[in-house]
């Protein structure tokens, strides 16, 4: 058992939400981003084998984005109202019956169909694990926390696909096997990760030390005086609260953060249709495109835990914001680079950079959410990704076509810049307020 594992074993709350230990819900994350990059690494050819023509790809494909968005959007309040637990078992159990479905099933309308609620299934399941290290952990541990669960995730993302291509020998049928095992492992740790969800009071940074304690004494002032649920509710779980937080509510609270997701997700939308056609145009053999997310991803690895010691007296929302808007600079560099090495190199920074602004942005949507509504909040926050990536990857092969590799690089990374900028005197403006 881990520190803060040790460190959280209170009585159980006198409600009937439950979250999820850490442990599971780093393993479940672990083989929910395994079983997603896995699949995206091989449904095309998958699709062509299964006799799905090429210009249908676009409508099974576009089911991913619109699954997930719809996902979060919907079972963010679910979370908030029922619990992250049951969230979690049923969105694993909706993408591993709807994943057996795709396999089955070569009708296409159905295919897609079945893509969809993968999707959404896991999405539903992504959002109640980021929500319950909200609820199930020290508002002081958020950044370390969320670090690891990144870190986690992204070794996840490099497995997967590796373990795909080891069963991919005659054919592609076998390939997506490996997500149905991956999905339903993960609903089988779910089941077995409930946890009762930590009191909102014991939560906030004044009065962390009753975690250890067992007195709760002087928390349910604190957390009244924060706007918090009282002492033995667990945040978000009370139905009277959950319902008088409305979505405007949600989108005044974290709408900075859903500007930087929604410009850097739009950006990789681009990226996902970008980078092969970029790497051929520099001289790179087919095999070094996929092996050069590895470049990416492997500094968000060993990285993201320590994210919450990037310049830890700086306030959180400037530290994302710059990080986010170098992220953009990156593109720049791109767009003028003429050799495939370089390009690599700077896919290491990108990644560096990755690792500091995902966990550092999912801690202050914890930090300025509602507290009655973070599944909602974690909720409407990746359906932003999930529709900003979508629009990203749906236009980039026009522009591609229109303007050439370099000139859509600088087109991502201004929007990405200027996405950034908005955020940011956003959270100025609301400083200034306080």
């Amino acid at each position: 058992m881990s520190r803060v594992e040790a460190r959280l074993a209170p009585p159980p709350a006198p409600s009937t939400s439950y979250a999820v230990s850490l442990r599971g819900a780093f393993t479940v994350t672990f083989l929910l981003r395994a079983s997603q990059m896995g699949t995206i690494a091989i449904i095309v050819p998958y699709l062509l084998d299964r006799g799905v023509e090429l210009a249908m790809l676009g409508t099974v494909m576009i089911c991913s984005a619109f699954g997930a968005a719809a996902s979060n959007l919907i079972t963010g309040r679910l979370v908030d109202r029922f619990g992250a637990w049951r969230a979690l078992v049923g969105g694993c159990t909706v993408a591993f019956l709807a994943a057996l479905a795709f396999i089955m099933i070569s009708y296409l309308p159905v295919m897609a169909v079945a893509y969809l609620f993968t999707t959404g299934g896991m999405a539903a399941a992504g959002n109640a694990l980021r929500t319950t290290i909200g609820l199930a952990t020290p508002a002081a541990e958020h950044e370390r926390i969320f670090g690891r669960f990144n870190s986690v995730g992204t070794a996840g993302a490099l497995v997967g696909p590796i373990m795909v291509g080891l069963v991919v020998i005659d054919g592609t049928a076998a390939a997506p096997w490996f997500a149905v095992v991956a999905l339903g492992s993960a609903g089988v740790v779910s089941l077995l990760s409930r946890t009762a969800a930590l009191p909102a009071e014991l939560r906030k940074d004044g009065v962390e030390k009753t975690a250890e304690t067992g007195n709760t004494e002087g928390g349910e002032d604190a957390a009244k005086a924060d706007g918090t649920a009282p002492a033995g509710k667990a945040a978000g779980t009370d139905a009277d609260a959950v319902d008088r937080t409305s979505l405007l509510d949600v989108l005044r609270s974290i709408g900075p953060v859903i500007a930087l997701v929604s410009a850097t997700a739009t950006m990789y939308g681009v990226y996902a249709v970008l980078w092969g056609p970029y790497l051929r145009e520099l001289g790179a053999a087919d095999p070094i495109i996929p092996w050069s997310f590895t470049a990416t991803m492997l500094p968000v690895v060993l990285l993201s835990p320590h994210a919450s010691k990037v310049l830890p007296n700086t306030p959180r929302w400037l530290v994302v914001g710059v990080v986010t808007g170098l992220l953009g600079v990156l593109a720049f560099a791109y767009a003028i680079t003429t050799s495939i090495w370089m390009a690599i190199v700077i896919s290491v920074v990108e990644g560096v950079l990755m690792a500091v602004s995902v966990p550092l942005t999912y801690a202050l949507i914890t930090k300025l959410a509602p507290p009655a509504a973070l599944g909602r909040s974690f909720g409407v926050a990746s359906a932003s990704d999930s529709v900003s990536s979508g629009i990203g990857t749906s236009v980039a092969g026009i522009l591609i076509a229109a303007g050439g590799v370099a000139f859509v690089f600088q087109l991502a990374g201004a929007y990405c810049v200027l996405g950034t900028v908005l955020a940011m005197f956003w959270w100025w403006r609301k400083s200034v307020r306080r």
